[in-house]
């Protein structure tokens, strides 16, 4: 409770503790992203059919005869 009163108690309180919870909420949510990224290129590997190296789709090839 002190620190809910702590927080509110100051305009800078309550940006600063915004700021740290971006920070670590950022943070976990890019671990999350990495593992599943990690998983799916290990499943499937990487890059899939439909791409090139970089990840883009690949564009049709069109014969010039």
């Amino acid at each position: 409770m002190k620190l809910i009163e702590f927080i509110f108690s100051s305009f800078w309180h309550w940006l600063g503790f915004m700021a740290i919870l971006y920070v670590l909420v950022q943070f976990i949510a890019n671990i999350i992203v990495r593992l599943l990224r990690h998983g799916i290129l290990r499943k499937h590997g990487y890059p899939p059919e439909h791409c090139d190296a970089d990840g883009d789709f690949r564009e049709p090839e069109v014969d010039d005869d």
